[in-house]
């Protein structure tokens, strides 16, 4: 440590200039060996004394109450920002302290006469420093005090100082973070837990979390044995280990959603997002995350599926019945028209431009039949409700070809014919969609379709040989019309979802498709 020397108002009366008043460093070594006035010696200790509290920026006071003068280390005076060697009167040093915390200054130091430890104490108060600026600071001391008639009377005092600030901001800033975390929570009605992994206990979890599960902190304790066992529901558990496993091996995040059964019977939806950590070995030691009730978000989806569905369903009544109309009167009057033309042409007699006109009407009317009776078939095609979905693709698919004058190939698995009839009926208005897409936009000379059965899903693969962007993408390069949103609303309203790759050599659309029978059983969907 520095030593600092006394100020001339420092001496006491009588007190000869070359006795030399000890440093702040000496007074702590005084303490500990409770002398009045020891002689510091240059050893090896001492000087890793020194060394320890400059870099530990520690601050050392002595006050000399017979005096009534405080002097301050260097780093102390670091600490309040004031110039190195400063010494005042123990009244102006008592002002340091912010006016909120002198009181409770005061009567740490006054307490401290009577304590176990007699004249020991500490604290954790502010300091203002000249400039205004509030530091907090941590304070450990000792008094000394000497038997007077009138009793105990304090001599000198001593202490540590170590700044704190940074401390208590960063305390100030978590308590205002986890405030804000509570808001957050509460607002949006979340669970919050931490669990001790290998205990297999909460170590600390909010009151939303135990009221999801239909009961409150002192029923009983929530552990993830009981979680699985007591709460979730039987056809769910099986996904829910699944993914936790899955968390857990690796230390990472899940995303769960799943139905749980309340302390009361009723049935809920349940979102569980959370995060395994790892210890130092490699093995899981914390599990932290949120629940939340999505039941009544799972209604809402029920209710926009169904929506969904009945639109579907109407849009293809009401195709089946427009085709229905152009063919039972559209059609019949442009036969009508053809018919009446063919026995006008036998009546009159012609020249050769009026022969040609005539060729003209009646071709032109025979190709408006063809295209009229074309247009009923492609909004409702005839014998999906009895051949199934294969042979109707098959039909639909030569027809294309003679239409588009492409080489068109269809491969398919008979089961896809066992379907329920509005799943066949969107699978193939996914295949129409997608071979119009082949049509305008790829300039393609052969396009492929595939149906595969693979586990509990439909596949559904159209591939061509058009013009493609330059590399693979996930997404093809022209911007998607209609029919590609079309194709991937009716995927997911199928439990699936559309990918597109394009490149050089092609498109290729794919979409996957959830069988309708087991969809129910695994609506609970693990991330």
């Amino acid at each position: 440590m520095h030593r600092l020397a006394s100020s001339p108002r420092a001496h006491a009366p009588g007190r000869s200039r070359n006795e030399r008043s000890t440093s702040p460093t000496q007074c702590v070594r005084e303490g500990a060996r409770a002398h009045a006035h020891p002689i510091w010696a240059p050893t090896e200790s001492d000087e890793l004394l020194r060394l320890a509290v400059q870099v530990g920026g520690i601050g050392i006071y002595e006050t000399d109450f017979e005096q009534s003068r405080t002097r301050f280390s260097p780093e102390l005076c670091a600490i309040l920002g004031l110039p190195a060697e400063t010494d005042m009167t123990y009244a102006d040093a008592s002002r340091v302290f912010d006016e909120r915390d002198r009181a409770a200054v005061s009567a740490s130091v006054e307490a401290a006469c009577s304590s176990a430890d007699r004249g020991k104490w500490s604290g954790v108060h502010r300091v203002v420093r000249p400039d205004g600026a509030i530091r907090w600071v941590s304070i450990q001391g000792r008094r000394y005090y000497r038997n007077t008639a009138n009793g105990l009377r304090a001599v000198r005092s001593v202490g540590t100082v170590v700044d704190i600030t940074h401390l208590k901001e960063t305390q100030a800033a978590l308590r205002e973070s986890e405030a804000r975390l509570r808001i957050a929570t509460n607002a949006a009605a979340l669970g919050v837990f931490d669990r001790d992994v290998k205990a297999d206990r909460m170590v600390w979890a909010n009151k939303r979390a135990f009221e999801i599960f239909g009961h409150t902190r002192g029923d009983r304790e929530l552990t993830g044995k009981q979680l699985l066992k007591d709460y979730v529901h039987p056809d769910d558990a099986k996904a829910v280990k699944k993914a936790m496993r899955a968390a857990r091996r690796g230390g990472g995040n899940h995303h769960v959603i799943c139905r749980i059964r309340q302390k009361n019977g009723p049935q809920r939806w349940l979102q569980i997002d959370g995060k395994y950590e790892l210890s130092d070995t490699g093995e899981p030691s914390r599990h932290i995350g949120v629940f939340a009730d999505i039941t009544e978000r799972k209604a809402l989806e029920q209710e926009a599926k169904e929506l969904s569905d009945r639109l579907v369903n109407l849009q293809e009544e009401e195709r089946q019945r427009i085709a229905q109309d152009l063919h039972d009167s559209t059609a019949q009057h442009l036969v009508a028209a053809n018919l009446n033309l063919m026995n006008l042409r036998a009546k009159v007699s012609l020249g050769s431009d009026e022969v040609n006109r005539w060729n003209e009407v009646e071709a032109s009317m025979a190709e408006a039949l063809k295209e009229l009776r074309t247009f009923c078939y492609l909004m409702h095609p005839l014998g999906l409700d009895t051949d199934g979905l294969c042979s109707t693709l098959r039909r639909y698919i030569d027809g294309y070809a003679n239409r588009s004058m492409l080489s068109a190939k269809l491969r398919s698995n008979p089961n896809v014919d066992t379907l329920p009839l509005h799943m066949q009926r969107s699978l193939f208005r996914i295949v129409q969609e997608a071979l119009a897409n082949v049509y305008r936009h790829a300039c393609a000379s052969h396009v492929s379709v595939d149906l595969r059965w693979i586990a509990d899903r439909v596949h559904v693969v159209v591939t061509d040989n058009g013009r493609g962007a330059d590399g693979n993408q996930e997404e093809p390069s022209f911007r998607p019309g209609v029919g590609i949103y079309g194709i991937r609303a009716r995927a997911r309203q199928l439990g699936g979802d559309l990918k597109i790759r394009t490149g050089s050599h092609g498109t290729r659309i794919h979409v996957v498709a959830l069988i309708e029978r087991t969809r129910r059983r695994k609506e609970s969907r693990i991330h």
